[in-house]
């Protein structure tokens, strides 16, 4: 694969890691007002918890949701700010086993390849295409998936 192949993976897995998380968490949004509401005993709930909840729950929906897709999106227009974002997120998605250490490790490597720095700039690591499509083969769950919604 190319370097620009590989980015617009990158962009794409990108965007499939904040979609999943990001609808999880609405999932579980929804799962808790149709127990609040559904159930009879659930007026022992203070109001001030369900706003609590919310709060949370919103803090939550920009850090895990909202911010893989700002990646995703930087990665694919190729934005210099997308270089940083994405290591950092990276960092942190390396403790979400197995779908975020593959793509954390994917996401490293590539922004550390001769083609990463060529399209981001930066110092290039000893990172080979071969190296890299190792990296690819620990994220292809989500790969298959990507493939089965482009369909």
């Amino acid at each position: 694969m190319t370097a620009e192949e590989h980015n617009k993976t990158l962009a794409t897995l990108w965007f499939i890691y904040g979609a999943m998380h990001g609808l999880t968490l609405v999932g579980l949004l929804l799962l808790v007002f149709v127990v609040k509401f559904a159930t009879p005993g659930t007026e022992l709930v203070s109001t001030s918890w369900l706003v609590a909840g919310v709060v949370i729950f919103i803090f939550l929906m920009l850090i895990v949701g909202l911010l893989p897709l700002l990646v995703g999106y930087a990665l694919r227009k190729r934005q210099r700010w997308a270089k940083p974002l994405t290591t950092a997120l990276s960092v942190v998605s390396l403790i979400n086993i197995p779908v975020g250490t593959a793509l954390g490790i994917y996401s490293i490597k590539f922004l550390r390849s001769e083609g990463g720095a060529k399209i981001y700039g930066g110092n290039a690591s000893t990172a080979n295409e071969s190296e890299l499509d190792e990296a690819l083969r620990g994220a292809q769950p989500l790969m298959s998936l990507a493939d089965r919604l482009k369909q």
